[in-house]
């Protein structure tokens, strides 16, 4: 999709000089990469609970402090991407969702809130595989199930394997959250995210995450060498229309 390449070539773009990151900070600069088991929802899938895998960036591009407190205005990208979600094997099925944007967030020394607007898209990937469907199945009417495989995938005269078909949808994409840090080494947070798209409309998550402050990492890109920062491990849960997972993820903080 060219939403794909459009977040990837702004995450590029932007500048990488980075700062240490104290580790009793709530940071807007940070990668949370990870995996999670998800139950995906749908009248076409009857095997949904699979492994998704996680990559969320932030990047402040502007911050204005004032004594204690932190007003700042962050870039941000969602890429979600399923393995095989198909219990039909005539094709297999994969899921890619893909947001980005720009955000506002308010900090104190203990809390912090934050609100986000983008774009956001879902592409259903189908692609056939050897083996003849038994027998074609009735597709709704209304198109709404990004889920929903096309017809031409049960037809016994379809080209010789493998095809690809794919779904796709786009809409505008909000989430507003919260914050908080307990101790110097724990943070908690929730968000409600929103999206116009049939496959993706109100989610609700929670998370807790656990900071080793002792443990800096420290690497270099081809953009610029990453100073100190902070790794966490984070543990969240999310629930929407569509599915609920739990998910594990790693995060460096900057």
């Amino acid at each position: 999709m060219k939403l794909v390449h459009f977040s990837w070539c702004s995450v590029i773009s932007l500048s990488f000089t980075l700062a240490v990151h104290p580790a009793d900070d709530i940071s807007y600069n940070y990668w949370d990469m990870g995996v999670s088991l998800s139950d995906q929802d749908s009248e076409y899938l009857s095997d949904e609970v699979n492994f998704f895998g996680d990559i969320n960036v932030s990047k402040n591009l502007y911050r204005n402090w004032s004594q204690n407190n932190q007003f700042g205005v962050h870039f941000w990208a969602d890429f979600t991407q399923s393995r095989d979600l198909s219990d039909d094997s005539a094709y297999k099925l994969t899921l890619l969702r893909t947001f980005a944007g720009l955000g506002a967030h308010y900090s104190t020394e203990k809390f912090s809130t934050y609100f986000r607007i983008g774009k956001g898209g879902s592409a259903a990937k189908f692609k056939t595989t050897s083996t003849r469907p038994s027998r074609p199945i009735v597709i709704g009417g209304g198109g709404a199930d990004i889920f929903a495989p096309p017809i031409s995938i049960f037809d016994s005269n379809r080209p010789p394997s493998p095809n690809t078909y794919t779904n796709e949808e786009n809409g505008t994409v909000g989430k507003i959250g919260i914050r908080y840090r307990m101790t110097e080494q724990y943070q908690i947070g929730a968000s409600v995210q929103w999206a116009d798209m049939d496959s993706c409309r109100t989610e609700l998550s929670a998370y807790i995450q656990r900071d080793f402050e002792n443990a800096p990492f420290n690497a270099n890109t081809t953009f610029s060498p990453l100073g100190g920062g902070v790794m966490s491990l984070k543990v969240e849960a999310t629930t929407d229309n569509t599915k609920s997972s739990v998910g594990l993820s790693l995060v460096y903080s900057f």
